[in-house]
Formats: structure tokens, sequence, C-alpha cells
């Protein structure tokens, strides 16, 4: 039988490799894109979070948090301040 060397180092790197492949994030475009625009004026009419997310609900037939509501209108208005200072620079 053939001996076979162990080498830690070689097996801990590869194992590192792997941990950093699975580390990175999977991004993915939200399902509220297509409905941005309705959010924006609803936001802009005055409504709330957990309305929003019912109007989502009995209307476009997408169940969602009113956090993940909150989350991406956050998002997008952090977005766009930011293109807002890059124009002004």
């Amino acid at each position: 039988m053939s001996e076979h060397q162990f080498n830690a180092t070689a097996e801990l790197e590869k194992v590192r490799q792997h941990r950093r492949i699975c580390r990175k994030r999977q991004y993915q475009s939200s399902r509220l894109n297509k409905y941005r625009e309705e959010l924006i004026q609803l936001m802009e009419t005055g409504a709330s979070f957990r309305e929003m997310a019912l109007w989502l609900r009995t209307q476009k037939r997408l169940r969602v948090s009113h956090t993940t509501v909150m989350r991406y209108l956050r998002k997008l208005s952090q977005s766009k301040q930011s293109a807002m200072e890059i124009d002004h620079a």
C-alpha cells in the first residue's frame, strides 16, 4: 500500500476556499421591483408600510411582510440620495 501524506496546510486552504465561495451573497432582483412606481406613489400619498403590504396582497397577489416593503423603500431612497450626491459632485 502506498503511504498518503496528509498535508494539513493544503487541506485547510481547500476548506477556506470552499467557505469563501459559499459565503458570497447571491443577489437577485426584488419581487417588488415590478410595483416600484405604485409603491412610491402610495408612500407619497401617506400609506403605511402595512397598508402597502395589504395592497400588494389583495391587488397584486403578492404576499410580503410590511418590513420587506419598508426595507425595499428605504433602500430605494438611499440609492436615490447617493445618486443625487454623485450628480452634485
